[in-house]
């Protein structure tokens, strides 16, 4: 998969969108066509009763748009409403239990849709949730994304979908690799299969408010940092007195030049953020709050990552492989 944000956003590629306000009406540009997935972070409030995902064939009203996709989280009955609106008026309500409520009160939450050729699949917290058979079959009239309800969104990603160059169908994303939903910092994991080109890491989560220091991302090529250190193949820290996002390597317990310069600082205290680092044959490159910051040419072999850590002044919601 082609990094997905170039300066400049390639033909196909939407630029993400960052902390929107709820209600919140938005294109999907290029629409909706098999293979499209749209990525949705965010947290539900602690005296929500319901909110809302739509996919629709336009903005604005009255009278209302038609709505393919109406994902309606009620938190009274713990169940997820399913259903379409067509010529103002809906239709049966799809709400049978697969086995599990995934969304709870003052916690925060990831919702992945996945458009195939027959229905739309929903992903939530890294797990499988349902389907939901398409009532409108022309895909190409789905063109707007509505949330509304008692949360609040941090981020919106769209990816895939046949506008893109040479797109084939996407899977759902291999949840054997995570997300990892609000772990604890100091974070660490493996990272199954580890790093190969193409090969994506999302960290989001937010800064601390009270005078953070630093925060550091680490490719390590094995766990922990107590002598003698393994070898790093890419540090990530950002470093808020200088305002700089410093990069280094370590090999052999010795750390290399830093590399410094970035076009701006984009971590605030008490901000939300999403770093993206994508592994290349040549560098490691980096996107924050969906713009692409810096490269990092290889230092060291990226096959001999296998270990993801996390610490500093930040909040983690949430680490994902791609």
């Amino acid at each position: 998969m082609a990094f997905p944000y170039q300066p400049g956003y390639p033909t196909g590629v939407q630029a993400p969108v960052m902390s929107p306000a709820v209600p919140y009406t938005g294109p999907i540009t290029d629409g909706i066509s098999p293979g499209k997935m749209i990525f949705i972070q965010g947290y539900v409030h602690a005296d929500a009763d319901r909110f809302h995902v739509n996919l629709q064939c336009g903005a604005g009203g009255p009278p209302r748009p038609d709505i393919a996709l109406h994902f309606n989280p009620r938190f009274g009955a713990n169940k997820v409403v399913r259903n379409t609106l067509v010529n103002q008026k809906w239709g049966g309500e799809e709400k049978g239990d697969p086995g599990f409520f995934p969304f709870g009160q003052n916690q925060n939450f990831e919702m992945i849709i996945l458009c195939e050729l027959d229905e739309f699949k929903c992903a939530v917290n890294g797990h499988h949730y349902i389907e939901y058979k398409h009532r409108i079959k022309d895909l190409s009239r789905i063109n707007t994304l509505a949330i509304d309800g008692k949360c609040t969104i941090y981020s919106i990603r769209f990816e895939g979908g046949a506008a893109v160059a040479h797109a084939q169908a996407l899977p759902m994303p291999n949840f054997q690799l995570g997300p990892k939903i609000n772990p604890p910092v100091p974070f660490e994991c493996a990272v199954e299969g580890g790093m190969v080109p193409g090969r994506m890491v999302f960290v989001s989560g937010f800064v601390n408010n009270d005078n953070p220091d630093r925060f550091h991302i680490n490719l390590q090529c094995g766990p922990g940092e107590n002598a003698p250190r393994p070898n790093v193949a890419f540090h990530l820290n950002p470093r808020f007195g200088g305002q700089k996002i410093v990069r280094n390597a370590l090999g052999n317990q010795k750390w290399g030049g830093e590399e410094k310069e970035t076009p701006h600082f984009p971590f605030v205290p008490g901000g939300f953020f999403e770093v993206i680092i994508l592994c290349q044959a040549d560098a490691f490159r980096v996107a924050v709050n969906g713009v692409h910051m810096i490269e990092f040419k290889h230092r060291q072999p990226y096959q001999n990552v296998n270990t993801l850590l996390i610490k500093g002044a930040i909040r983690l919601t949430q680490v994902r492989f791609q």
